[in-house]
């Protein structure tokens, strides 16, 4: 039984960029959205999740509205295409670098994403990363809805799904390592062990200062 465990955010954390914003685009770039109402509630997202005031089930009640009469298997074709042309070059490479470590200790990575988690379990198998927790969503006749199944893997949300995901598998670690850059995830900071900011926003790295979290910075490999 593993007595640690290393939580990954995922957006501006192993990637540079944020997933959803991400996938947003590549759906509007394909022309499979035209309403650019999407793009709009997108930036309005980002906005405010960086004040701390996001309604997560009124973004997505509009985000999905683009993909509710769309099969699922469609999504996963479109995904796949994603990941291999907007995600992976956008892998930072001392995260890799990081997930290997933490494989080669045989120490269990997961995922915690704000993300909805179609989108975040398709990332996390790129990184070969097995277990991955994101927004789930209710499906109706095979289509992703707006509506959101269970507890979001948001703010404190994120503990609460961790917690239960540990119980499922009958693990109580003794050190939990966490890898943020959002001062969203103040809750799985103070319920980790040991914390890791990567590029963090202001209230973050002010938060690790005073906690003496340690700071990371980490960069795309340049263009040769």
């Amino acid at each position: 039984m593993s007595q640690q465990v290393a939580i990954f955010d995922l957006d501006d954390t192993l990637i540079r960029g944020d997933s959803s914003l991400l996938w947003t685009h590549y759906l509007w770039e394909k022309q499979i959205i035209t309403d650019p109402r999407f793009i709009e509630a997108d930036q309005k997202m980002i906005s405010d999740y960086n004040a701390g005031k996001l309604d997560m089930q009124e973004y997505l009640a509009v985000s999905l509205q683009a993909l509710c009469k769309i099969p699922h298997e469609q999504v996963d074709i479109w995904l796949t295409d994603f990941v291999e042309t907007k995600i992976k070059p956008l892998f930072y490479p001392a995260a890799k670098t990081q997930l290997d470590i933490y494989r080669q200790q045989n120490i269990p990575i997961i995922i915690i994403s704000a993300t909805v988690s179609f989108v975040v379990q398709k990332i996390a198998a790129a990184f070969g990363v097995k277990t991955a927790m994101g927004i789930d969503m209710v499906m109706k006749d095979g289509c992703y809805t707006g509506n959101i199944q269970g507890v979001p893997t948001f703010r404190e949300g994120k503990v609460t799904r961790l917690q239960q995901w540990l119980a499922e598998q009958n693990l109580s670690p003794k050190h939990i390592s966490f890898y943020t850059d959002s001062a969203n995830d103040l809750p799985m900071c103070f319920f980790a062990n040991e914390v890791f900011t990567v590029n963090p926003d202001m209230k973050l790295q002010s938060e690790a200062e005073k906690h003496g979290w340690q700071q990371l910075s980490w960069e795309l490999a340049p263009l040769v």
